[in-house]
């Protein structure tokens, strides 16, 4: 691939139209040579999002994160900040549809920003990938080794949670085809235990014994907020953010998707919109459910403790073993994705190694991308006795992330040098400012909130990204690949 100014990049990215060419000729019109198997239909590609964002998972281990901050009132920020995410959504959407590439926001942001700025993109979604697969089995580890009477140890935890990254890697391993059956059925089983359980418990609320609070608890607290409520406000409004994120999962499969720049928005949207939906039904039962809010935080389980009076034991529990399943298939899909992010850098030459990032196996699968974030992830799973530092570093990674890909395609949709996509965002001139505005305020929240562990983290993760790019091969230039200029 040859470099171009940055100038010539736009006009020649401005005259691409993804509605008139095939999937592997626009590929090619975007300056790539298809190289993944097109095995993925848009229900696939709607199951990797939604198995990526696990609602009920997100749900069951997070509420608590709504709860200490202000109570029953977590519903209202849920509402106001799950709907901000589900627009950050849509753009990214967008950008997913001009561009359907592998390694999603690194590319979007490599070709609108120059190579620089994508490249440090890349590598901040890339460690929150990798985090979230190691954070995710950590966090489902004690509940597991809790159905048999065990509390883990440090290393009783890094064990299991190794073992769970092996075995997603295995999966992983498989062809993509192969995989994505995993997740569609994680998917399917997921949305029917969130209909079940909310159905049920809404029922027996209604017309079982278990008392049910009335609708003005939704707006207390319940002792839990001490003086002004905003601050309180906006950490509760983390919860939202903690479950609906990892945009452009779907979009890292998009060379291996059919039909991408339809099917790619398509099933992104759809997934963030059910999981908002599904998070805010499961939340306002939970909510009108919940009893003495101290004796709910104090629950190995808080989500199990608040349904079991309500539902009954059988039912409470199977919706959290489907709970811890979801949230194993969220690891399986990211580091699904943090492979493709990688072999995305790697074909760009953005890597020291890069053609070991690049090998495909015979099922087309980047197999050494899939074995390093196994590594890596293994190793963050040292840090196990941090588990809720590691998720704020996550969600902070890759707010700030979709932040810098919002802001360059904002610059694009203004200066008309953005390509055609089969999906374009309504209202776009208000949208972009509102969601590059939120995604600030969340990065300050996350790391006001704790900003010795999270905001030092973050630095080091920046510092790290910048360091590493000085030994990044110098034979391609810091600007975007040139796209071949359609006849």
């Amino acid at each position: 691939m040859t470099a171009t100014s940055r100038a010539s990049g736009d006009v020649a990215d401005s005259v691409l139209d993804a509605t008139t060419a095939a999937d592997d000729e626009y590929l090619r019109e975007l300056g790539y040579e298809p190289k993944l198997t097109r095995a993925l239909g848009l229900f696939s590609n709607f199951s990797i999002q939604f198995g990526q964002i696990a609602p009920l998972g997100g749900i069951v281990f997070t509420l608590s994160v709504g709860l200490v901050a202000v109570g029953p009132a977590a519903m209202w920020p849920w509402l106001v900040a799950g709907a901000l995410q589900v627009l950050i959504s849509v753009l990214v959407a967008e950008a997913c549809s001009a561009y359907p590439v592998a390694g999603g926001a690194y590319n979007i942001v490599s070709r609108r920003g120059g190579r620089f700025i994508g490249w440090q993109t890349g590598w901040w979604i890339e460690l929150a990938h990798i985090m979230s697969v190691s954070s995710s089995c950590i966090g489902i580890t004690p509940v597991i080794l809790a159905w048999f009477g065990v509390t883990p140890s440090h290393w009783q935890t890094v064990g299991i949670a190794a073992g769970l990254i092996v075995l997603s890697t295995l999966i992983n391993l498989a062809t993509v085809k192969a995989t994505s059956v995993f997740i569609n059925a994680s998917a399917v089983a997921t949305m029917l235990a969130c209909g079940l359980v909310t159905l049920g418990a809404g029922a027996a609320l209604l017309f079982g014994s278990h008392h049910a609070n009335s609708l003005s608890t939704l707006f207390t607290t319940s002792g839990q907020v001490k003086g002004s409520i905003v601050l309180p406000l906006l950490y509760a409004a983390l919860l939202p953010a903690i479950v609906i994120n990892g945009f452009d999962v779907s979009g890292d499969l998009s060379e291996e998707t059919k039909d991408a720049s339809r099917a790619v928005p398509k099933a992104m949207i759809r997934a963030n919109v059910a999981s908002y939906a599904f998070g805010t039904v499961m939340i306002f039962v939970l909510l009108l459910a919940v009893g003495r809010i101290a004796n709910t935080l104090a629950a190995t389980q808080p989500v199990t403790y608040i349904l079991n009076p309500v539902t009954g034991h059988v039912l409470a529990k199977t919706f959290e073993v489907i709970a811890v399943v979801g949230l194993y298939v969220s690891a399986v899909v990211l580091q699904m994705a943090g492979a493709r992010v990688l072999w995305a850098q790697g074909r760009d030459n953005k890597l020291p190694f890069a053609s070991f990032f690049t090998h495909l196996n015979k099922d087309h699968v980047p197999s050494y991308g899939l074995w390093f974030t196994a590594v890596v992830a293994f190793l963050t799973t040292l840090w196990s006795s941090l588990y809720v530092v590691l998720i704020a570093m996550t969600v902070v990674l890759w707010v700030a992330g979709y932040g810098v890909l919002l802001t360059v395609m904002y610059i694009g949709r203004l200066r008309k040098t953005v390509p055609h996509g089969a999906f374009q965002a309504p209202a776009w001139k208000i949208a972009y400012p509102v969601a590059i505005t939120w995604s600030a305020l969340l990065c300050a929240v996350l790391i006001y909130q704790n900003p010795r562990q999270v905001g030092v983290g973050l630095l080091i993760a920046a510092v790290a990204g910048l360091v590493i790019y000085q030994f990044l091969p110098k034979n391609a230039a810091d600007s975007p690949v040139t796209p071949s200029i359609p006849a």
